[in-house]
């Protein structure tokens, strides 16, 4: 009877001890990825599925190599895919000072199909994105994100100038707000002006048509602009005629929430889009995000992650308001340095 007692309470505590182990959650610590481990690579598979369509979901496929200099700075990004919109392309980042210089090469000609410049401040933060005919700026409240402002130009010098604003709570996203404002500078375009703009979208919906006479300075503005990509067609009173395109934003006035228990480290959506683009993150968050909500659409990220706190697999499924879904698969690869 003692042998028998004795082993149920040995096996009382044996279940006692797995089951209070397996009700945990999955915590890491703030820097979970191992700091000789960096990101080699990831194949990216988007399927978009229209709401109520009958023919199979479209399927894009994509492939980044990352190359790295000797102090561990992006050097080098190789693109593949079956986009038939996108070619192959070679990029290259070189770096001089507080200046990232970043070259995209046609990998099957050789030819330089654009050239991007970003700048950085003294803490390594990207405060400076020059595009053709696009310039971001980005402000920071500590490392968080704090205001973006994007200014584009035409060839004749025209500026379209809007801001966005990020609020946070614990280190982390909780709203990015649009004040409906766009501004435009014509920068002493003779007068008077036709001015027609419009959604530079389906269904090209036309906002205004407007003749300025005369007004007290060179600036006009919008109001009630949503964000969304705008073109501007002018003809001044010469008959030059100019246009300009606002890329506006697909995500604005959306609601961010983010997985509390796991710290952000490479893999982090937000932070994969960043550094694909600048080479550099600017989305400092302290931890994985988990969904953005916004007028017209909501997104939703899950994360699966290794043992050594790795992400080996980001998923980011979309769907708007009219069921509408775009689903993209990160399948990531790593190197040790």
């Amino acid at each position: 009877m003692k042998k028998n007692f004795s082993l149920y309470i040995a096996t009382l505590l044996l279940l006692t001890t797995f089951v209070g182990t397996s009700c945990k959650k999955r915590i890491h610590s703030n820097a979970p990825t191992p700091n000789n481990v960096r990101m080699k690579g990831y194949t990216k598979i988007t399927t978009i599925t229209l709401a109520g369509a009958s023919t199979v979901p479209a399927t894009i496929t994509e492939k980044f190599r990352f190359y790295y200099d000797q102090v561990n700075r992006l050097s080098k990004i190789t693109y593949t895919g079956n986009d038939t919109f996108a070619i192959y392309k070679d990029i290259t980042f070189n770096y001089s000072g507080d200046t990232i210089y970043k070259t995209t090469k046609n990998i099957l000609t050789n030819n330089i199909v654009q050239r991007d410049t970003f700048v950085l401040n003294s803490n390594g933060f990207l405060v400076t994105a020059y595009t053709p005919n696009l310039v971001n700026t980005f402000e920071y409240y500590g490392q968080l994100l704090a205001r973006n402002t994007k200014r584009a130009t035409s060839h004749r010098n025209i500026e379209m100038t809007a801001q966005t604003t990020y609020t946070s709570v614990n280190g982390d996203f909780l709203k990015h707000n649009y004040d409906g404002i766009l501004n435009i500078n014509f920068n002493q375009v003779k007068t008077p002006l036709t001015l027609r703009y419009y959604q530079d979208i389906p269904p090209f919906t036309l906002f205004n048509i407007q003749t300025l006479v005369s007004y007290n300075s060179d600036v006009h503005t919008i109001s009630g602009y949503n964000y969304e990509p705008i073109k501007l067609n002018m003809i001044d009173t010469v008959f030059k005629a100019d246009s300009l395109t606002f890329p506006g934003a697909e995500w604005i006035g959306e609601s961010y929430h983010f997985y509390t228990e796991d710290a952000n480290r490479i893999g982090d959506y937000l932070q994969l889009e960043s550094f694909t683009m600048y080479g550099n993150n600017i989305y400092r968050n302290a931890h994985l995000v988990e969904s953005m909500t916004a007028r017209n659409k909501s997104a939703y990220i899950t994360y699966d992650i290794d043992a050594f706190s790795k992400i080996i697999q980001t998923k980011y499924s979309v769907t708007d308001s009219v069921l509408n879904n775009r689903t993209a698969i990160y399948d990531i690869q790593y190197e040790t340095f």
